[in-house]
């Protein structure tokens, strides 16, 4: 029964206002290189397209894990509210299967229009003459990826701990403004306002997916204590940049596991009717 219900998610996914947005916001970075990066990359001096694209990322870190919140929030509570999780809980599938069958179209629905949005341009600037290596290319696909996976398992933890679909909609909009927010600026902030020990709060905001996929992109691009911030600086000077870098591209994915377990288990010891 699991390839039935997933035929059925998809169909829906498919169907959503927000699956129309990942697509269209994918090809506007797709756009957006072609048109005006590469026109800025020969007026400012860029010698190649890594950094540009490594600006395109990051931009990419403030609507791909909105994004992901917000495909799966709702994907309890409105399968709930509409009879859909009865239905799929009348036939003998058990609570694991239609929990992954929920989960599953969300996630790779997010994910393949951001990993391909990558791998377009990096063909776009191979095509160009300045190719971006392969290593920072999949680098790349693989923080974008890794957002995309840990915010759609927060989003389904959220989504089977609340009880109506506005309830997990401002959950998963206050998650996304927290994680966007407790950045370099905010944390410096923090540390100047309680006069804060430096390595709790550089802890604090290193515990931030978001956070950590920022600094693993400037790691990754160019590893320069002046461009990288406070946070990343002190990354690289504790840990060293290789061990900077696999921080932010294996962080996401264990937030996201951990978000999923407790996830998978609420849904399965919870009343979720």
């Amino acid at each position: 029964m699991i390839p039935a219900i997933a035929r059925i998610e998809v169909h829906g996914v498919l169907r959503a206002r927000w699956f129309t947005a990942a697509v269209t916001l994918a090809s506007a970075l797709v756009g957006f290189f072609m048109l005006v990066a590469t026109r800025e990359s020969s007026v400012i001096g860029f010698t190649g397209f890594g950094r540009v694209m490594g600006g395109v990322v990051q931009a990419s870190l403030l609507f791909v894990p909105l994004l992901a919140l917000t495909s799966t929030t709702q994907a309890v509570t409105s399968a709930r509210q509409g009879g859909v999780l009865e239905w799929y809980l009348s036939y003998p599938n058990g609570r694991g299967r239609c929990f992954w069958a929920l989960f599953v179209p969300r996630l790779t629905a997010v994910a393949l229009p951001v990993g391909g949005a990558v791998a377009i341009l990096g063909l776009v600037a191979a095509l160009m003459g300045q190719p971006v290596s392969p290593g920072l290319l999949a680098a790349f696909c693989t923080l974008l990826v890794g957002q995309a996976a840990c915010f759609s398992a927060l989003g389904m933890w959220v989504s089977t701990g609340a009880r109506t679909t506005e309830q997990a909609l401002l959950r998963g909009l206050l998650l996304w403004m927290a994680a966007v927010a407790l950045v370099d600026f905010v944390i410096l902030g923090l540390m100047l306002r309680w006069d804060m020990p430096p390595a709790l709060v550089f802890i604090l905001a290193g515990v931030n997916p978001v956070q950590a996929a920022r600094v693993g992109i400037l790691a990754t691009v160019d590893p320069e204590l002046g461009v990288l911030g406070p946070v990343g600086t002190w990354a690289v000077t504790t840990l060293g940049t290789g061990p900077t870098i696999a921080w932010g591209l294996s962080w996401p994915f264990l937030v996201g596991g951990a978000a999923l377990l407790a996830a998978r288990r609420r849904f399965g010891l919870a009343d979720v009717l």
